[in-house]
Formats: C-alpha cells, sequence, structure tokens
C-alpha cells in the first residue's frame, strides 16, 4: 500500500502578494524567451535562489494546497518534477518527514548540484537529487506515492508519454499533481507556452490517469490531479 491519506480540504491561505508574484512570475517568463532560443535559461541557480526560494512566495502560490492535493502520508515517497532550486522540495520535504523522501528531479546539471549542496537545509526527509533527460522522469515502476509537477509542465514535450512514464512510477492509489499558469492570468510565462485546464486533463487521462480540475485558490495558476486508481 503506498502512503497516501484520504483528500482533505486544504488549509486556510492567506492574501496573495501580488508584487512578490509579479516580479518572479516576470523573471520566468524572460527566461522562458531565453530558454527557448538559446536552451540555458535555467542552468544558473543563483540567478533564481533569492526569488524562487522567498519565503513570501507561499502568499500566492499556496504549497498548502498542493501538499493536501497530493494526500501524502509520513514517510512516503515523492517525486518533485523540475525541482529546480527546492522551493517544493522543502515542503515536500516537511509533509513525508525524516523516515520520508524526496526525489528532486531536473534536467538541468546545475540545479542538480545546488540541490544536493543544500540538501541539508530542505528539511527532515531523506533528499535525492536526480538528474534526467528531459523526456522522461526516469522513475522505476510502482516507486513513489506522488509527484509533482510545478510550473513545468508546458516546458515538457511529448507531454502525453511522459504522463505514461509518470504513471507508470507511481504506486497504486498514488497522484500527480500538476501545477501551471492560467491562460488568462496577468503574468507567467508567453501565452504561445500557456495550456487550457482541459488539455492537460486530456494529456493525464492519455497516460492513463483519472484526471480532474481541482478546487483552489491560487490567483495565477490552476491545479491539475490525476488519479493513479
Amino acid at each position: 500500500m503506498g502512503c497516501t491519506k484520504p483528500t482533505e480540504s486544504a488549509a486556510p491561505v492567506v492574501e496573495s502578494n501580488k508584487v512578490a508574484e509579479q516580479g518572479l512570475e516576470q523573471e520566468e517568463a524572460n527566461m522562458h524567451g531565453e530558454h527557448e532560443h538559446h536552451h540555458s535559461g535555467f542552468d544558473d541557480p543563483k540567478k533564481f535562489e533569492t526569488r524562487w526560494n522567498d519565503p513570501e512566495r507561499d502568499n500566492w502560490q499556496h504549497p498548502e494546497e498542493i501538499i493536501a492535493a497530493l494526500a501524502l502520508m509520513p514517510g512516503a515517497t515523492v517525486a518533485d518534477i523540475g525541482a529546480g532550486t527546492g522551493y517544493m522540495v522543502a515542503h515536500l520535504s516537511k509533509t513525508v518527514g525524516d523516515i520520508g523522501t524526496v526525489i528532486a528531479i531536473d534536467a538541468e546539471q546545475a540545479m542538480i548540484t545546488y540541490l544536493a549542496r543544500r540538501s541539508g537545509d530542505l528539511g527532515p526527509a531523506r533528499i535525492v537529487p536526480r538528474k534526467v533527460r528531459a523526456e522522461s522522469p526516469d522513475l522505476e515502476n510502482d516507486r513513489v506515492d506522488g509527484a509533482v509537477a510545478l510550473n513545468i509542465w508546458h516546458h515538457i514535450g511529448g507531454r502525453e508519454a511522459y504522463a505514461k512514464k509518470v504513471y507508470a512510477g507511481l504506486r497504486r492509489g498514488g497522484r500527480f499533481v500538476v501545477v501551471d499558469s492560467k491562460v488568462d492570468a496577468i503574468s507567467g510565462p508567453p501565452q504561445k507556452m500557456r495550456l487550457e485546464e482541459g488539455q492537460v486533463v486530456k494529456e493525464l487521462e492519455a497516460g492513463g490517469f483519472r484526471a480532474e480540475v481541482a478546487h483552489e485558490s491560487m490567483p495565477q495558476h490552476y491545479m491539475i490531479v490525476g488519479h493513479k486508481d
């Protein structure tokens, strides 16, 4: 049996910090353009660590809602796909505790090196930084109780095939949570890269999931939950 628990309501949220949110999103949008043209936009963690790991980000990213959607239990193993500088890794680590494991997945070696150096600061769980190919999360079959893709799904090519690989890596009863920018958000990645909620639902369903748009209160993002029943 996997270490998941029944669905619970998200914790109360606080008012959005628009200045911090728009600053981070604009920086991300700028780097999307650089990444698109040079394929190296996210190879320097120092450019992003202050903004991406700013505690004020919690005010609009609402990590407690993401954690609630994953329904993890202490001792669970969870994958953070596109872990970056470890913002979500730290929240996941607190959730699964010192007997749990967080697999911090990223395609950029610089991010993996950064996470390895910071692993002792990212909470009580065992942190496993893992360099992967862009087209695969490289998860062993039935390995994790949950997985999350925060602000990264629109970057992935061949998303239906990728979803199948995440599905294979999840244990029965596990959940895959995708959080991405709303199409009509006032900030975020370029419009041509944004994805409709319904499109993401179809991509996860093509990967084998039972998928649904989840209730959330993030001002600029939506959340899709894929279930491996």
